[in-house]
């Protein structure tokens, strides 16, 4: 298993303590900085040079913010998300990570998260680096206990639209503040598993085979498709010499239908990456993805 580091050690003084860790086989990237404005560019991007004069292997990490209000465009000091995302390019790092969370108590924020999506993946493919993306799994404030429904949601659309990475937030339950009440995540204050943790496992385990399909694929095209009883989104992406389309159900709580043009497919590729004879309707539960591929 392998760690992204944080420490204030690190921060304050790389110079006399990356030399202590580079060489350490669990060592896989040194973490910056979590949701930084532009105000902190300038600093991080000094940081990162002084980690690499100690450490020329070294990969460093930020996680950025959303594009989730104007108040966040705001205090990101730019009009406009795309420049944030073209600013935060310049420090060279190998990956785009973000966060966003669109399952709330009172229903669904889904529209801002496509809108961040398409510039997180208009980034990635211009710069050539994968983007990463988180999924909650620990309740608190506006956001509800999860729920499978929840945890396929935010994991299938961020691999329909491109993500190389699924991160969780959080595994052991945070520390509940006077803002963020926080509780029941995986793993809970006193060290016991909760209910969560079981469902992130059950997550995790429909992830292990199916996310290596969409590992190093092309996205081709995404589009949004009305049903009788719902929406999709609809993912056409290659990988290696074959295409594929994957529709994911837009909600977290109700089942949806698809109707399929069996003519245009060769198979129904299964989690497990087994196939079967593609059929002309499928109900798909809260959140889940089905996958068939082109002939």
């Amino acid at each position: 298993m392998k760690v992204i580091m944080y420490s204030d050690m690190i921060v304050d003084n790389p110079e006399l303590t990356v030399p202590l860790i580079k060489d350490h086989e669990a060592l896989w990237q040194y973490l910056l900085a979590d949701e930084p404005t532009m105000k902190r560019w300038e600093k991080l991007k000094n940081l990162q040079e002084r980690i690499k004069k100690v450490d020329s292997e070294a990969q460093c990490y930020i996680n950025l913010l959303p594009n989730s209000s104007r108040e966040v465009l705001r205090s990101i000091g730019l009009s406009r998300y795309p420049d944030y995302l073209r600013e935060y390019s310049k420090i060279e790092q190998p990956q785009i990570s973000y966060d966003y969370y669109p399952v709330l108590k009172n229903g669904m924020q889904g529209a801002k998260w496509y809108s961040i999506l398409e510039d997180i993946r208009n980034e990635s493919r211009r710069t050539g680096k994968p983007f990463w993306a988180f999924v909650l799994c620990v309740p608190h404030h506006i956001y509800p206990m999860p729920t499978i429904g929840h945890l396929r949601l935010q994991c299938y659309i961020n691999l329909a639209y491109g993500a190389q990475g699924i991160q969780y937030f959080a595994y052991a339950t945070p520390q509940p503040t006077k803002q963020f009440d926080f509780h029941d995540g995986p793993l809970l204050r006193n060290g016991k598993k909760s209910n969560t943790y079981d469902l992130v496992k059950r997550m995790n385990a429909e992830l292990k085979s199916v996310a290596t399909l969409f590992w190093e694929s092309e996205i081709i095209d995404i589009e949004h498709q009305k049903c009788i009883d719902g929406e999709v989104v609809v993912s056409h992406f290659r990988k290696g010499n074959k295409k594929y389309t994957c529709y994911v159900n837009k909600s977290a709580e109700e089942n949806v239908t698809v109707n399929i043009r069996t003519r245009q497919y060769a198979h129904r590729v299964l989690k497990n990456l087994q196939t079967e004879n593609v059929r002309s309707k499928y109900v798909l539960s809260a959140g889940d993805m089905l996958i068939l591929s082109n002939k």
